[in-house]
């Protein structure tokens, strides 16, 4: 081979590899830089796009709420009292914020009406959701629960608070006393916080555990380590037997107004029930 085929070969071989070099230096720059939105799993991340300098997978993958069922009890006039029992299947995330929608529907499977509201739920928590004296100018025979969007948070070092309720009773009411029932209990706050807002629900069950009636009252101001007595009466009489009775206490966590500052701590003026 002459020294002028080497020499063309050499030059060849430049031209191809600065050619190479540049075209590799244009597609490289042209790639767009690494994020949390372009569907690989890069930047030391735990998975697709979530985890590492990501948001955490969890809450990427945020499970939705589950109801486990819903229920409509014919109160009075064209008034329906309305129950649910929902569970959070996130161990570490719960909201302070949760819109929902009750929607009722006829025997027909006509929609009648939607009521909205909003709500709690606290990390794998499954509770009652209640909502008393909803409207319906027809009979109500299904109803639907849904969710809207929700402020998802999660709480450091969360512990479910520790609200107990002991010497729960049902009575009828005798004919001198207003009302038709009661339910009183002793709620206890065995936590190390003071809240300023404590939410009791009750629910009426008969043997077949058939949802019977419902009612709602609150506890204001429970600091740690205190007793409150509370009372809900029923003013109409219950259809059926009674045989069970569940009460539930909640609180908001997730509110930084429902804890009472230090040094503020003051009996409620006021007990609705």
């Amino acid at each position: 081979m002459s020294r002028r085929t080497n020499k063309r070969l050499i030059i060849a071989l430049i031209f191809f590899s600065v050619l190479a070099g540049t075209g590799f230096l244009i597609y490289y720059s042209s790639q767009p830089a690494p994020s949390c939105f372009d569907n690989i799993q890069n930047q030391g991340e735990e998975d697709i796009d979530c985890g590492g300098p990501c948001p955490p997978c969890e809450l990427v993958y945020i499970k939705d709420i589950d109801v486990l069922w819903t229920k409509a009890i014919a109160s009075q006039d064209n008034f329906y009292d309305l129950a649910a029992q929902i569970k959070n299947p996130n161990p570490n995330y719960g909201s302070g914020q949760t819109p929902y929608q009750f929607e009722l529907y006829d025997s027909q499977d006509n929609l009648i009406s939607q009521l909205t509201g909003s709500t709690f739920i606290l990390p794998n928590q499954t509770k009652y959701l209640l909502q008393t004296k909803a409207k319906s100018s027809q009979p109500v025979k299904q109803v639907k629960l849904s969710f809207g969007q929700i402020d998802w948070q999660k709480k450091e070092d969360y512990q479910p608070p520790q609200l107990f309720i002991q010497q729960k009773e049902y009575r009828l009411l005798p004919s001198q006393e207003l009302g038709f029932s009661q339910v009183r209990g002793i709620l206890i706050n065995k936590t190390s916080f003071d809240f300023d807002k404590i939410d009791i629900d009750v629910l009426l069950f008969d043997a077949d555990h058939q949802l019977l009636a419902t009612n709602q009252t609150e506890v204001r101001s429970l600091t740690a380590g205190q007793e409150r007595d509370f009372v809900v009466t029923w003013f109409r009489e219950i259809t059926g037997q009674v045989n069970f009775v569940e009460v539930e206490a909640e609180t908001n966590i997730f509110d930084p107004s429902n804890y009472l500052p230090p040094g503020k701590e003051e009996l409620e003026e006021f007990q609705q029930y």
